[in-house]
């Protein structure tokens, strides 16, 4: 659990500095190859943290399962995600990252470590 709760804090806080950011250049990226790009190199590299942070639980998954389970961690953690835990839902940043690392808890299977 000590992992995820890590993991869950630190993308909490990357969400809270960039989040400004995160918008202006989703709203500018029109016909702009160069923003569209960069935008999918930090989605990439998200997926590739994710299947680092949690390559003991994604290793006991088939691969049809595994990318489902990163597909839906990494829609989970999106800076928007995190706006509307943090604005509409008006959590704190604690019970924002309660939400996320109950979610994700909930998607990763259990390992032989977990027991």
């Amino acid at each position: 659990m000590q992992r995820l709760e890590i993991h869950v804090e630190m993308r909490g806080r990357t969400c809270e500095e960039w989040l400004p950011l995160w918008r202006a250049l989703n709203a500018n990226q029109g016909d702009s190859p160069e923003l569209k790009a960069r935008i999918r190199v930090i989605r990439e590299m998200v997926m590739r943290r994710i299947e680092e942070i949690y390559a003991p639980e994604l290793a006991t998954l088939m691969p049809h399962e595994r990318r489902q389970t990163v597909l839906a961690i990494e829609a989970l953690v999106d800076f928007e995600g995190w706006a509307r835990l943090r604005g509409h839902f008006e959590l704190s940043f604690e019970g924002a990252c309660a939400v996320w690392i109950h979610a994700i808890d909930r998607l990763l299977p259990k390992t032989s470590a977990d027991c």
